[in-house]
């Protein structure tokens, strides 16, 4: 039988992921969106990524790939290679990826600052600032409290990828890390498509989602 194939996308953010979006979404036969709400909270809700998995499983019948791309999936990887691995109807019938992109790190902390001066907001840290704006991108982050707003965006980024590459090491036939130039070249583009098990593969590069920051 052949498997269902899921592709979960991730970065800390300002690295790609809605051009990874993109191209995962221009496959053939592939439903891949950036941010599908609802926002996940960074905080593990497992109701909430199970109402999230019912939107994709709907239509997995109809797609030969499908999957969503936001930062918070990091916090999810945990909790969906343990039901792939428990659930038995799982098990025997989906195969998940997930794609994680990493950016320089003094590239990310730039564009961040931009973006939360641009945006009004500080998703990083909990504050009462009436000239900031409040929404549901405030439960995705983890916050840093206590340190400057530059310095939250350092340390989030340290710990990001901290994370994310012990889910590389614990679960690599199913979780691995690309540089973002690797959107950026052939031969880089085409190992992501490799990995989450692309047919037919459309090879794009260059791929850009964002126009108002490079690679938001």
């Amino acid at each position: 039988m052949k498997k269902k194939k899921f592709v979960f996308g991730m970065g800390c953010g300002c690295c790609g992921t809605a051009s990874l979006a993109l191209l995962l979404n221009s496959q053939p036969n592939a439903l891949v969106s950036h941010e599908m709400h609802p926002i996940l909270p960074w905080i593990l809700d497992e109701g909430t990524m199970q109402y999230k998995y019912g939107q994709l499983d709907h239509q997995s019948h109809l797609f030969d790939l499908v999957g969503d791309v936001g930062t918070y999936y990091l916090s999810y990887i945990g909790f969906l290679m343990k039901s792939l691995n428990e659930v038995e109807v799982l098990a025997e019938g989906y195969d998940f990826k997930f794609v994680i992109m990493k950016r320089k790190k003094e590239d990310v902390v730039k564009s961040f600052m931009k973006k939360f001066k641009r945006q009004r907001n500080n998703p990083l840290q909990n504050h009462d600032d009436p000239t900031l704006k409040v929404d549901e991108w405030d439960n995705a982050f983890p916050k840093y409290n206590g340190i400057s707003l530059e310095d939250a965006v350092n340390q989030y980024y340290d710990d990001y990828y901290k994370a994310a590459s012990i889910f590389v090491t614990s679960h690599p036939d199913n979780v691995r890390m690309f540089d973002i130039d690797s959107l950026n070249t052939e031969t880089g583009v085409k190992s992501i498509l490799d990995f989450v098990g692309v047919e037919n593969q459309v090879v794009m590069t260059g791929v850009k989602k964002n126009t108002t920051a490079e690679y938001e």
